[in-house]
């Protein structure tokens, strides 16, 4: 009897690199090493490459990855992903990653990192040290990924592979972390397209003001333009009321989000522990343990819609 031979599989470099979690680059330098052989369309046989990587376990733990943005500035992106980050710590381990070149959510805990998520990156074919090297121990269950001005550097795309590069630097710790939040910076461009291919949810902050909404249509096509061409995988939690005053909201304001984004049920009220806690650089339970239940509220809705 003749026995039927096994159908072939063959994978692309991207498709690979997923598969056996590790960067682009990082699979590639190991094909050089291993002296792997690429078939004429430019692929991999499956079969070859699983005798020298080894497969992640299907039910192995993963990150979830959110990206707290909103391209207008002052919409209060650091407050909510610090104290998000702190109340989701409460029950799950968290990675928080500074992703903005002001980095006033590292200034937190931290002067003068001697590492920072730029360095993490290899842009522009410079030297890249490990994640891991870089991370900064808040407490047990938090953990920063700091940034520095050097960020600001990042803003022209050299090659292909450059939308894709704190994707590949977060690779080798997803299954760390129960979440990563990703802190954006407040504009449109390379820094934010990277943090959306890598990140899993998105979350919006928007104060309660009149122009607060504007430029929310140009954020919610630069989301669609992400899903269909890098991120299929990408979905919108929605938007958070940031400095929310009850009554004295604006009474449209709802509505006109409502058109581009869901809205959380959970408002974060105008508090001065909010800024004071930053100020003193104390996490909010130390400061306002009141202003503090709102965010476990809103740790909870947010757990609630990522069903976990």
């Amino acid at each position: 009897m003749t026995r039927k031979k096994k159908q072939e599989v063959e994978l692309s470099k991207e498709e690979a690199a997923e598969i056996f979690q590790m960067s682009v680059n990082d699979f590639l330098k190991k094909i050089k090493d291993f002296k792997i052989p690429v078939s004429k369309s430019g692929n991999y046989s499956e079969e070859v490459l699983e005798k020298y990587f080894q497969k992640p376990e299907v039910n192995s733990h993963l990150s979830k990855i959110i990206a707290i943005s909103n391209q207008k500035g002052g919409e209060g992106k650091t407050t909510i992903s610090l104290f998000l980050s702190e109340a989701l710590s409460l029950e799950s381990k968290v990675l928080l990653v500074d992703w903005d070149p002001q980095a006033n959510a590292t200034r937190l805990f931290v002067n003068d990192p001697e590492r920072t998520v730029f360095d993490c990156l290899g842009y522009r074919k410079n030297e890249k040290v490990s994640v891991e090297t870089a991370i900064i121990r808040v407490n047990s269950n938090l953990h920063l990924l700091p940034s520095s001005l050097s960020l600001a550097n990042f803003t022209t795309a050299f090659e292909r592979d450059d939308f894709e590069l704190l994707k590949d630097a977060l690779l080798p710790i997803l299954s760390s972390y129960d979440f990563i939040i990703i802190d954006c910076p407040p504009s449109l461009g390379l820094g934010l397209e990277n943090a959306l291919i890598a990140a899993d949810y998105i979350l919006v902050p928007v104060q309660t003001r009149a122009f607060s909404v504007q430029g929310l249509k140009d954020l919610h096509e630069t989301i669609q333009k992400i899903q269909q061409r890098a991120n299929p995988k990408l979905k919108l939690l929605g938007a958070i009321f940031n400095q929310y005053e009850g009554n004295r909201a604006l009474a449209g304001l709802s509505e006109t989000v409502k058109k581009y984004f869901p809205v959380f049920k959970t408002n974060i009220y105008r508090k001065e522990s909010i800024p004071q806690a930053q100020a003193k650089r104390k996490m909010l339970n130390a400061c306002d343990k009141d202003t503090y239940r709102s965010f476990l509220e809103l740790a909870k809705e947010v757990r609630s819609k990522i069903n976990v």
